[in-house]
Order: C-alpha cells, then sequence, then structure tokens
C-alpha cells in the first residue's frame, strides 16, 4: 500500500515538474506568445486541472488516515476515563451501603444502652448460596463467647457456635441447626426458630411449636425473646427476626409453624454486631 502511494505521487510530482519546466521556457521565448502558446495552453488545461484534483485526493486521503490515528487514539483515552469512572462508581456504591450498615448499627447501639455490644467485619460465608454460616473478624481476644448472639443494624443474624483468639463463626437464623428461642409480636406467642431447606431463591426460616390456637397470622412481625437459652448468654427482647409469609399446622403435634421471610438480607450482609453482655 506504501508503495503504491509512493509511485503515484513520483508520477504526478515528475508530471507537475515537466509542466513547470514547460511553462517556463514558453514564457522566457517571447516571441513565441501568439497561436502556439495559447494551444499549449489550451490543451494542457485538463491535464492541469486532472493533477489539482488528483492532488487534493491525496492530500485528503492523507488528512483522513492522520483524523484516523487521532480518533483512535481519543477513543483509547475515553475507554480510560470511563473504566476510572465505573472503579469510581463501584467505590462509591461500596461506602454508601458501609456507611447505611453503620449508620444502622449506631442506631441500634444508641437506642440499647443497656447491653454490650461488638462491632465486628464478615470475612467469609459459608454453606452453599445462602451462606448458613459466617466468619467474622472478632474472637476470644476481644471477648467473644460460644453460644452469644450477633444482630446487624436492620434484625437478628445467628448465635455464635464456635470462637478462635481471632475470629468466630456464627450459624445464622437460615441454618436447619439453629435452634433459637422467638416470639410473634403481635401475640407474644413463644416458639422454636430454625432455618428451612428451600428448592428457590427466597430461603426462609420458620417457627415451630406455635400454640394450634394462635392468633398469629400471615404479615406479623416475629422478633427475638429474652429468654436464656445457654448458659449465661442472653439475647436482647423484640429484635426483629422477619415478617410471617405463611402459617400451617405442625402434623403430628397440635401446634403450628409460622414460615418467615428474614430482615436480614444474608446476601450481602457485612457488618455486624456481636451482643457481649
Amino acid at each position: 500500500m506504501d508503495f503504491l502511494k509512493n509511485k503515484l505521487l513520483t508520477i504526478v510530482l515528475v508530471l507537475c515538474l515537466a509542466f513547470t519546466i514547460f511553462i517556463g521556457i514558453t514564457a522566457g521565448n517571447k516571441g513565441n506568445t501568439g497561436i502556439v502558446q495559447n494551444i499549449l495552453t489550451t490543451g494542457f488545461r485538463p491535464l492541469q486541472k486532472t493533477l489539482y484534483v488528483a492532488g487534493q485526493r491525496i492530500s485528503n486521503i492523507f488528512q483522513f488516515v492522520s483524523s484516523l490515528a487521532s480518533l483512535k487514539k481519543e477513543n483509547d483515552e475515553l475507554k480510560k476515563e470511563v473504566e476510572e469512572l465505573r472503579l469510581k462508581l463501584v467505590d462509591f456504591e461500596k461506602f454508601k451501603k458501609e456507611n447505611e450498615e453503620l449508620n444502622k448499627l449506631l442506631n441500634f447501639k444508641n437506642s440499647n444502652r443497656n447491653i454490650k455490644l461488638l462491632g465486628a467485619n464478615v470475612v467469609a460465608k459459608v454453606g452453599g448460596e445462602w451462606f448458613d454460616i459466617l466468619l467474622i473478624d472478632v474472637g476470644s481476644n476481644d471477648g467473644v463467647k460460644k453460644g452469644q448472639y450477633v444482630i446487624a443494624g436492620n434484625g437478628f443474624v445467628g448465635q455464635v457456635i464456635e470462637v478462635n483468639p481471632n475470629n468466630s463463626k456464627v450459624m445464622t437464623i437460615l441454618d436447619e441447626m439453629a435452634n433459637i428461642p422467638a416470639k410473634v409480636s403481635s401475640t407474644e406467642d413463644i416458639g422454636l426458630l430454625t432455618g428451612i431447606k428451600s428448592i428457590n431463591k427466597d430461603k426462609q426460616c420458620k417457627i415451630s411449636m406455635l400454640p394450634y390456637d394462635t392468633k398469629a397470622k400471615e404479615g406479623d412481625l416475629v422478633v427475638t425473646t429474652n429468654i436464656i437459652s445457654e448458659g449465661d448468654s442472653i439475647i436482647q427482647d423484640n429484635i426483629l427476626i422477619g415478617k410471617i409469609t405463611s402459617i400451617e399446622e405442625e402434623k403430628p403435634s397440635l401446634t403450628k409453624v409460622a414460615y418467615i421471610k428474614p430482615e436480614v438480607d444474608f446476601k450481602k450482609l457485612e457488618k455486624v454486631m456481636v451482643i457481649i453482655k
């Protein structure tokens, strides 16, 4: 491609040079300014026009190629700027979410000054898609003990089941092995909170062993109850667990079970607090 361009340019330049020399010769001979010069000038005019148009097109081609290189550079710079803005937006959304969680935790702490709370970060999640077990970054060195309860800013999370010096494992209310006392807020009926298996993505938990004649209904809130379940571990009363979605009879026992949609979004959970005392 470069060879053809150079060859065409050479031909054009040679023709232009020849034409210039010819004009110079004829212009120097004042005696030949009559009919011959007019004939030659008229004869070369189409060639001159053609050479001029060809020169313009070649110039336009070089300008176009140059503009393409400039556009590519600008496009690369714009792509880089877009990527930088995208990363800044991701960071902003992350900080915004963390700030919202911290505000909720702070509000809960300010509303419950009678209990001692320890803030923690969720550093790992275990147990399929819904993460029934959480690993938090506080342990025995921070005063955490097995059996203590864990909350988020908007609801109840679960119970500490294993403690190491610098981290602990928390069984959430989504785990089938969780057995935590709870109650229906509107009726004060007490039952046992556990996780349940689910074939869809809307995994729930349930409160079982409710009285057969319970007045609990769909839409009622389920909260924690301050019943001591293990050693000196006590849970604050009336921490929101979730909302009842349906109620069924438990067979063969003469009790009822209420299915609950948890208030905490466990997929997005990053910050929690341990109830130390």
